[in-house]
């Protein structure tokens, strides 16, 4: 019997003559151990590889929204009205003939224009608010930015500049041997950037400084005659502008001199605040302004656009219903809930900018 075992015990074992090998038995719980290391390899690596796309995706999206982000807060810090002071009448008047009045006082006066508000009722080129959600902000710095050579070196030059956010398609940017049919919609965040020798704030011609905002791109450019205003991210889903006055104890919100987000330099503000003068904050630049960035990564406007190319904003009046009323620029950051809510039930992923901005040429003293 013993004899018998041990002849079974020698045919189940597996090597050369002469060697101990392992039994079938093993074999096959090694393999069993080895399948189940791999599928939970596998599955690691997979997780992992989605974690890492998903991330790489988020990165390189909002990066460029970051960046889009930096320059409208270095360039808005820039702004200015360049005001003085003058009589608040003039012996001259508007027809050139002798006025009888006699100036009283001196004013604050300004050639310039700081403007923002909902980019619906700028009056812009991009349609209507279904297409141009969220606000627009445009105004004058000292840049220094030409494209002629022959203003190189005058970096103080005064250059307009404007930024909102449109719904378009990148029309401009495709080979003409692709269908209309492949054109991509999206939210993108434009910037009206005229250089300084086709700065019209001083034309004298009727209508806006800024009415070339929002003008198509045209495919004819070229060095010495482009585009006033191009894209500078893509997937920007709305630009928030909320001027603002500096807080004082006991006293009115900051956002007094905008609460419902619109702000004109050129009318005659007095507001809940007013500064004891009728001339309120005419010629004058808000001391802060707060920007509101809102982005989703290309995933999420892929997702969002659905293969839709009809040119449809796909989220509509959302965009635009938590920032509007009497009121609206004091609760900003409950608006805000409210967006990041909606975007949330849409399974969007997106990433909101926020910050304060300090214009260095806000003279309030003055």
């Amino acid at each position: 019997m013993k004899s018998s075992l041990n002849k079974v015990r020698k045919n189940l074992r597996i090597g050369f003559p002469g060697q101990t090998g392992f039994t079938l038995v093993e074999i096959l719980v090694s393999m069993s151990v080895l399948s189940v290391l791999l599928l939970v390899s596998a599955q690691v690596i997979g997780q992992i590889q989605n974690t890492w796309t998903t991330s790489n995706a988020r990165i390189s999206q909002f990066r460029e929204a970051r960046t889009a982000f930096d320059i409208i807060t270095r360039n808005l810090s820039q702004a200015t009205l360049n005001t003085y002071l003058d009589y608040n009448a003039s012996y001259l008047s508007d027809a050139g003939l002798v006025s009888t009045t006699a100036p009283s006082s001196y004013q604050r006066k300004s050639d310039l224009q700081f403007i923002c508000g909902p980019t619906a009722e700028m009056g812009l080129a991009a349609g209507d608010g279904v297409d141009v959600p969220g606000h627009a902000v445009f105004f004058q710095a000292p840049l220094g930015i030409a494209h002629n050579p022959s203003y190189v070196g005058l970096d103080r030059l005064l250059c307009a500049r404007g930024y909102f956010v449109q719904f378009t398609s990148d029309a401009f940017f495709l080979p003409e041997f692709l269908a209309s049919s492949q054109l991509r919609y999206r939210y993108r965040l434009m910037e009206f950037s005229p250089p300084a020798e086709k700065n019209r704030i001083y034309s004298g011609s009727t209508g806006q400084w800024y009415e070339g905002a929002g003008v198509p791109l045209n495919t004819n450019e070229t060095p010495l005659n482009q585009g006033l205003t191009r894209p500078i991210a893509d997937n920007i889903l709305t630009l928030i502008i909320s001027p603002r006055a500096e807080t004082t104890q006991g006293g009115p919100p900051p956002t007094w001199i905008a609460p419902d987000f619109r702000y004109d330099s050129l009318e005659n503000n007095t507001g809940a605040g007013g500064l004891g003068v009728t001339q309120g904050t005419q010629h004058l630049l808000p001391p802060y302004v707060r920007v509101v960035l809102v982005a989703i990564d290309e995933r999420s406007a892929e997702r969002l656009a659905g293969g839709d190319n009809s040119g449809t904003p796909p989220l509509g009046a959302a965009l635009n219903a938590p920032f509007t009323g009497a009121t609206a620029a004091e609760s900003l950051d409950d608006s805000l809930v409210t967006l990041g809510n909606t975007l949330r039930e849409k399974k969007l992923n997106f990433r909101i900018f926020s910050t304060t901005v300090a214009i260095r040429g806000s003279k309030w003293s003055m």
